[in-house]
């Protein structure tokens, strides 16, 4: 039996768009776990009105504690060989289940593809691994930010550890190296089977939220880095790991112009602390950046020209907005 683990906070408006998307699935032999993180918008009571349409569905209530918490109460109350999660305001394919217990075969976990759903696009994401190595294969599903999430996965419950609640960023990729430190083989599904739905408010991260989420990032790049050692007896040579950490300062500097909050002053600030961090000029300095913006915006934080960096972020803004609004136009004309 596979167990489907759905943590469950303010989403009453995905929520049952998420669970007709499971109860679809053409394998039967499942159980969903609905787990309430103590949400305050009726979430929970819609949790109750679907466990009542569909005996599948276990609903548990619990404190609010956040992703990781209602993660792990689920893990607990899970009685399937294998687990899977969901997200509540994402969805998924109908023949998800079927074609990760085809495709995990003796292995121990099953990693597929999926649709990115983020301002108007819907990118596919596919994995691909070289196949030569662990080390190589493991680089390959990191650089390309498949171990940064759990719901594209199949797991075997005996395996499974926890979600550190005391985190709130990068948890779910460290729950994905504990897991393959016991792990014995990957098997890869080159089919997107979920939905992924970014969220797009753009909320603004304080002067102390950023300091946070920055000692957050490079706790992970350290931990990634040490998994790495264990595993290929040597350190990353290729720049991937450290490119995950620059990426994480650039997606935050790229999403400046968008922060109303802020002064220009204050943007600029953010963008010199960033030049000046020791750990990310050493991090920088092998750091195998793939997309062309990130490379340019990295090329002139490195030489310090905060000003030159603020305005090619607002040209990719003006971009993005332009892009956003042709589509919406697209969109409205093939409704009328």
């Amino acid at each position: 039996m596979v167990s489907i683990i759905v943590p469950v906070y303010k989403s009453k408006d995905t929520l049952k768009r998420c669970v007709e998307s499971l109860l679809a699935q053409t394998v039967e032999d499942t159980e969903m776990i609905l787990v309430d993180d103590g949400s305050p918008d009726g979430s929970g009571e819609l949790c109750d009105k679907l466990a009542e349409e569909d005996s599948q569905i276990q609903v548990i209530h619990k404190e609010n504690g956040g992703v990781s918490s209602a993660r792990n109460v689920g893990i607990e109350a899970a009685k399937g060989d294998y687990l899977l999660f969901a997200d509540s305001d994402d969805y998924v394919e109908q023949d998800m289940v079927e074609k990760l217990l085809s495709g995990i075969g003796n292995d121990d976990i099953a990693i597929c593809g999926f649709h990115h759903h983020y301002q108007g696009r819907d990118i596919v994401r596919i994995p691909e691994v070289p196949g030569q190595s662990g080390e190589e294969n493991f680089l390959a599903l990191y650089g390309e930010g498949f171990l940064n999430m759990p719901w594209n996965k199949l797991y075997k419950r005996e395996l499974t550890g926890r979600f550190d609640e005391s985190l709130s960023l990068g948890e779910d990729l460290l729950f994905n190296l504990d897991y393959l430190r016991r792990a014995d083989g990957i098997a890869i599904v080159k089919a997107p089977l979920c939905h992924y739905i970014q969220d797009e408010t753009g909320a603004s991260l304080s002067s102390q939220k950023r300091e946070d989420r920055l000692m957050l990032a490079k706790h992970i790049w350290r931990e990634t880095n040490e998994f790495y050692q264990e595993l290929a007896g040597h350190p990353d040579e290729s720049g991937v790991i450290n490119a995950r950490l620059i990426q994480d300062m650039l997606d935050d500097v790229e999403g400046l112009p968008f922060d109303a909050e802020k002064t220009k002053k204050e943007k600029l600030e953010v963008i010199d602390a960033y030049c000046r961090d020791a750990e990310l000029r050493e991090a920088g300095q092998m750091a195998a950046l793939r997309a062309l913006d990130y490379q340019v915006i990295h090329f002139c934080m490195r030489r310090g020209w905060k000003r030159l960096t603020y305005e090619l972020c607002e040209l990719r803004a003006m971009l993005v907005r332009a892009r956003r609004a042709a589509e919406e136009e697209e969109k409205e004309a093939e409704d009328a």
